[in-house]
């Protein structure tokens, strides 16, 4: 079967909207209030969901019941065990990539960052406010987190279209490597 690039990148990315499909990280959000810009340290809790990637590989797949429901899945969806695997590798690196992404919004100079992942909630959000900040009163400081809050989310929308693209590229890539045509 010949599923197009195409074809396995929405399925990758229609896999990852869903929570049964995705890894999800609970972290805290930080609001710090400091002179220095050191940010704070924050604690990540990670739980694995069904089909987070952690089986991707059906040849060191030892249990059969997982290998019979991986190729149950890739048949649904009108794909080989292959492609699914091609898609499921590719979800993993999108959302590897997202998460890991680390954007700053606002100036410093002004007393107000924001730094944020680029998942949309942010998973990792940390509003800085120095005593320059405070020193500008409430209705400045709330304008420039506001600017600070929009700025890193414009910034992480960039990021997150950076990691789709080199998904799209990494699906191309593996499928010329396998001899599927896409």
């Amino acid at each position: 079967m010949k599923t197009s690039a195409l074809t396995i990148a929405a399925c990758a990315a229609a896999i990852s909207q869903t929570y049964a499909f995705s890894t999800t990280t609970s972290t805290p959000l930080s609001i710090t209030s400091r002179a220095s810009s050191t940010p704070a340290p924050t604690a990540a809790t990670t739980t694995l969901n069904m089909f987070s990637g952690g089986a991707l590989d059906i040849e060191e797949e030892e249990d059969d019941e997982k290998r019979i429901q991986m190729e149950q899945y890739a048949k649904a969806m009108g794909m080989s065990v292959e492609e699914y695997q091609l898609g499921m590798n590719a979800r993993v690196k999108m959302e590897t990539a997202i998460n890991d992404l680390r954007v700053i919004g606002g100036d410093a100079a002004n007393g107000v960052t924001v730094e944020r992942d680029g998942n949309m909630p942010p998973r990792h959000l940390v509003v800085t406010v120095t005593e320059e900040g405070k020193a500008k009163g409430k209705e400045a400081l709330e304008g420039l987190i506001v600017e600070a809050l929009k700025s890193a989310a414009d910034k992480s929308k960039v990021g997150r279209d950076e990691a789709q693209k080199g998904m799209m590229t990494y699906i191309s890539d593996s499928m010329k490597k396998m001899g599927m045509n896409g």
